[in-house]
């Protein structure tokens, strides 16, 4: 039995809202462990407690990532299958395809950067406390580091116009697929 139409649009504004509040929930409890972390490590002068908020920063990057994504996806189907290009998330797609905002969306970015504000500041406190030499930090650093870029790409990637068109195209394919079968 087919859901009705106005059913599942609130449904699905409704998931985009939730993944909204987890993500602002998400990102602020990540920056308070780290900080809180940073402290601590600052206190105890420990190089390594100053190294633990790349445990919080990392998930948190790829977590909001999937949610940002989630959220790209659902506001994709909802301009093909039930605004049929003539609703908000349409509008809104149109807008960000033209430049015709009157600011850059700085959104994703945002977040990303400042994760990797946090990890960089943790990188250079822990320098100040490393007693293993240049070598094995700068491994180190490599190894924290790598994570941390990929993460604030798939963020930044996650939100973007490019994975927004990319969704539209997939939705737009399997309306047609979906037509032609039922044809």
């Amino acid at each position: 039995m087919p859901v009705p139409a106005e059913t599942e649009y609130e449904s699905l504004r409704a998931e985009i809202n939730q993944n909204s509040q987890t993500v602002a929930g998400v990102f602020t409890a990540s920056v308070a462990v780290s900080v809180s972390l940073v402290g601590y490590g600052l206190s105890r002068e420990s190089a390594g407690v100053l190294l633990a908020p790349f445990g919080v920063v990392v998930p948190a990057l790829f977590f909001i990532a999937s949610q940002l994504e989630s959220t790209t996806r659902i506001a994709a189907y909802l301009s093909v299958f039930l605004e049929e290009g003539e609703g908000w998330e349409s509008r809104w797609r149109r807008l960000r395809e033209k430049r015709m905002l009157p600011r850059q969306r700085v959104y994703a970015p945002s977040i990303a950067g400042m994760y990797l504000l946090i990890a960089l500041l943790c990188l250079a406190l822990a320098w100040l406390y490393w007693r293993a030499g240049v070598v094995s930090f700068l491994a180190v650093a490599l190894l924290l580091l790598v994570p941390v870029v990929a993460g604030v790409v798939s963020l930044t990637e996650s939100f973007s116009m490019r994975m927004v068109r990319e969704y539209v195209e997939a939705w737009e394919r399997l309306r047609e697929d979906e037509r032609k079968e039922g044809a």
